[in-house]
Formats: C-alpha cells, sequence, structure tokens
C-alpha cells in the first residue's frame, strides 16, 4: 500500500514538471533572443536582434543574410494572448519604421499583445537593397525626367551583381522569414495584420503556415492572384472622379471650386500640348523647371492615396489654372536632393518585376491610356523591369488563396490602387470572412475623423470580440475641409 502510494506521488510530480515545462515551451522567448533597445526619440525600449536565414531559403545552403527583428512586449505579461505581427507595405518599407506608433502613440495594441515587426529580406536593416542613384534627384529637372534611367538601373544592378541573387526576394521567401522568426522567438500562434503589399504576404502565409495563424487583419490588401500595375490608369481615374463628386456635394468646395473638374481638364490638355516652365528658386538662384504632365498625374495619383492628401488636390488644380504652378511644385518637393531611403528599390524591382510584370503584361489594356494618369504605371515598371534580372515567378506561386483562417478585411471607398472590388475578389475564397469598407477612406487612414473606431475593432477582431461592436463608427471616419485658396484683405 505505501509503495503504491509512492508511485502515485512519483507520477503526479512528473505530471506537474511536465505541465511546467510544457509552459515554459511556449511561453515567448523574446527576453532570451532580443536585447533592450530604445531607439532616438522613444520614451519606452523595443527588444531588438537579428535571425539568419538562408537568402535560397528552398534549398537551405548558401549564403545567409540577417533579418532585423524587433519587438515592442506587451504590458501586460501573463496575458497569454496571441502577438500581432505587422506586415507592411511597398513592396520595399520595413516593418520597423511602425514601432513608434504601437509603442510610444497607440499603446492599446500591445496591452495584451506582443507587437512583432520584422524588416523583410532586402528592406530596413534586412540587407537592404538600395539603389542611390534612383532614390536620388539631383536637380529639380529629374522630376519630370523617367523614373528609371538605364544608366541608373545597370549602375544599381552593378552593385549587387556579385552579392545579391535577386530572385529571392519574392513574397514567398518573405513568408518562410517571418515562420523561421516565429519559431525562432517560441510562439505557438501569431496574429497577423498586413497592410497593402503585406496583405499579399499574408495571404501567402495563410496558405503556406495555416496552423501557424490565430487571426488576420488585412488592411486595403493586395493578393496573390492580381496586380495593379496594368490597372492603376482606371483605379486612378475612378478615385477621382470620386474626389469630383465628393467637391460637388461638399458646400464649401462646390462654392470655392465649382468648376473642378473643367479646371483639371484645361490643366492637363496645357500641360501635355504646350511648353508650360515654371520659374523656382533653388540653391539660391532662380531657374526655370519645363514640366511634363505623366510626373505631375502620378504625383496626384499619390495623393489621392489618402484624405489628408485627397482634400488638397482642388486648390492644387484651381491654382494650377489660374497659371500659378508653384503649390503643385510644393507638395512635390522637387527642390529636394536627399536621397529617401524609407523604401528599398532593388527590394521593390525585384519583387514587382518577378511577380507583379508578368501578370501585368497578360491584363494589360489600351484603354488604360484613356485615363488622367494614362499607362504611365504600366509603361515605366515595364521599361525597369527588362532591364532588372529577376525570374519570372511560378505562376503556382500567384494563386488565389483559399482558407477558413478568420480573416477581416478593411477597403477604402476612395482607394486608387486596391479599391474596393479587389476585397471583394479575395474574400470570394476566405470562407469565414468579413469585409468592411470605409466610405471616405482612400488606401491609408490619413487623418480621417473617429480613428479609434479602427483600432478599436481590429484588436476586438483579434481577441474573438467583434460581434460585441458595431461597424457604424466606420461611416462616421470622415476626412478634413477641402483646402481653400488664402484669403485676401484688402487694406482700405
Amino acid at each position: 500500500m505505501r509503495t503504491f502510494k509512492l508511485g502515485i506521488g512519483i507520477f503526479l510530480l512528473f505530471l506537474i514538471t511536465c505541465f511546467s515545462c510544457s509552459k515554459r515551451n511556449q511561453e515567448p522567448k523574446i527576453f532570451d533572443k532580443l536585447s533592450y533597445y530604445q531607439p532616438e526619440g522613444f520614451k519606452d525600449s523595443l527588444v531588438v536582434g537579428t535571425l539568419q536565414v538562408f537568402e535560397n531559403s528552398d534549398e537551405q545552403k548558401g549564403k545567409k543574410i540577417n533579418l532585423f527583428v524587433a519587438v515592442t512586449p506587451a504590458i501586460v505579461r501573463d496575458s497569454q494572448m496571441e502577438p500581432i505581427f505587422i506586415i507592411e507595405g511597398g513592396p520595399g518599407a520595413p516593418a520597423s519604421n511602425q514601432s513608434y506608433f504601437y509603442t510610444e502613440i497607440d499603446q492599446s495594441y500591445r496591452r495584451y499583445h506582443d507587437i512583432v515587426y520584422v524588416d523583410a529580406r532586402g528592406t530596413g536593416k534586412s540587407n537592404p537593397l538600395h539603389c542611390d542613384e534612383i532614390q536620388t534627384n539631383y536637380s529639380p529637372q529629374e522630376y519630370f525626367d523617367h523614373p528609371f534611367p538605364q544608366a541608373k538601373l545597370e549602375a544599381c544592378i552593378q552593385k549587387y551583381q556579385d552579392s545579391v541573387d535577386f530572385n529571392f526576394y519574392q513574397s514567398k521567401y518573405m513568408v518562410d522569414d517571418l515562420e523561421a522568426v516565429r519559431q525562432w522567438l517560441g510562439y505557438d500562434k501569431i496574429n497577423l495584420m498586413g497592410t497593402s503589399f503585406g496583405g499579399k504576404v499574408s495571404l501567402m502565409f495563410m496558405d503556406r503556415y495555416p496552423n501557424s495563424i490565430h487571426r488576420v487583419a488585412l488592411h486595403a490588401p493586395d493578393a496573390p492572384h492580381f496586380e495593379y500595375v496594368s490597372k492603376r490608369g482606371s483605379y486612378s481615374q475612378r478615385a477621382l472622379n470620386e474626389l469630383f463628386k465628393l467637391c460637388e456635394a461638399d458646400s464649401l468646395c462646390f462654392s470655392n471650386y465649382p468648376y473642378f473638374r473643367n479646371e483639371f481638364q484645361v490643366v492637363m490638355d496645357r500641360i501635355k500640348t504646350t511648353k508650360v516652365v515654371q520659374s523656382i528658386q533653388w540653391n539660391g538662384k532662380e531657374q526655370g523647371v519645363a514640366l511634363t504632365w505623366p510626373p505631375i498625374a502620378y504625383k496626384i495619383s499619390k495623393m489621392l492615396y489618402s484624405d489628408d492628401q485627397y482634400i488638397q488636390i482642388p486648390y492644387l488644380v484651381h491654382e494650377a489654372f489660374t497659371g500659378n504652378y508653384t503649390p503643385l511644385l510644393e507638395v512635390m518637393d522637387i527642390t529636394n536632393t536627399d536621397t529617401n531611403y524609407f523604401f528599398a528599390d532593388g527590394l521593390w524591382f525585384s519583387n514587382i518585376c518577378a511577380e507583379d510584370l508578368p501578370v501585368a503584361l497578360r491584363n494589360y489594356d489600351e484603354s488604360e491610356k484613356e485615363s488622367f494618369l494614362g499607362d504611365y504605371v504600366f509603361a515605366t515598371r515595364k521599361y525597369a523591369c527588362d532591364h532588372w534580372p529577376v525570374q519570372h515567378s511560378k505562376s503556382s506561386d500567384l494563386i488565389a488563396v483559399v482558407s477558413d483562417i478568420p480573416t477581416l478585411l478593411i477597403s477604402g471607398h476612395f482607394d486608387p490602387t486596391l479599391p474596393p472590388e479587389t476585397g471583394t475578389e479575395i474574400v470570394k475564397h476566405l470562407s469565414n470572412s468579413q469585409h468592411i469598407i470605409i466610405p471616405y477612406m482612400a488606401h491609408m487612414l490619413g487623418d480621417l475623423s473617429d480613428i479609434e473606431c479602427y483600432d478599436r475593432y481590429i484588436l476586438a477582431y483579434f481577441e474573438g470580440k467583434e460581434d460585441q461592436l458595431d461597424t457604424e463608427c466606420f461611416n462616421e471616419m470622415k476626412p478634413g475641409p477641402f483646402k481653400l485658396p488664402p484669403t485676401t484683405y484688402k487694406i482700405h
């Protein structure tokens, strides 16, 4: 009898010990793997480190690259809630750029969740592929030249030709990197929060590693099975038409710019058909800059990305209509000759030339030329990709993702690059999904009012509590007032 009791005691101790080991094995390892670091301008610290992965993750051999990993630790450490992996857009923007927001500005996300940022290979601090020559304009006039001159492309290719295989900077390799980081940090299931191009990476992760995921939130997402390069003109024209209607329905905008549509057409026709030279100050001297329409149209298309910028367009167009191009050139920032390191253009070329361009070549329609942007995006990307040494992705890597993982998808009605119809196409293949269209959002959130509605709902979704909230507040997320002409005061 005594022997029996002793055996039971040892067995129970064994169970308790194994349970404790199991719990410890499930604890995230961020404080073991990463080191504390307080970036300049931060009041709080991150934990950061690097994980080495093979550039060729298919064969797991050859050159290795360092992935930069940062984590904003959850405030409530024993919450055991799934971490949120931030998957940034671009392609070419590093996820760690978002760390200030989630660490310093909005701490609601980090209350119960670790926030994890992995700079995708080729971006940020993960073996960045910057093309300094392309990412720099050396004079204001260069802003109106071809964005990817052959000489600058070749200079960037030569810079990396002996150290980088551009073929291994496709989305699927970024997906494998994220899974490697998940395992390295000791997380069980994770949440994904993908924006724009990050939506494509998130969807591919859902397809390749479904057992690693808890829930997914996608903001204006791209997807593996479609591209926007061939449709950017028509999508931008659609967004501009919506802006025309918004201005006409707004009493303040319409009273100040009653001929917005016509003035836009006049400005476009004038710059396309006549030589327009604007005098500017640069390096302490006055000089003339010859304007061309495609770069201006592209800037307008980029301004349609965000509500805080699209509300400026009627004013800029009206001033240009009167012959004053200075406000337009100021927002184009043509006197800025600093190298822009926000995006890594070498990664951008490697990714879009492998994945987007092959599909764009099949989808291209001559009707794109009828938009205000024309086929500028398609033509300039094709030109760059004709020179960039990368193979086209396998068609089997670029198919619609079918999944039953809980997925929230948010689209902006004004989006000029991935409009609501693309979101509708994605959710057709996701059986456990919800699609929300924010009426005044473009591609990015910008300065829409009641932004708390957005964050509140996404957090509730990650925690499975979205049924406790309604979606009516998304309709109250509105832009600020349209920019008006400066008031002229008369002195009597």
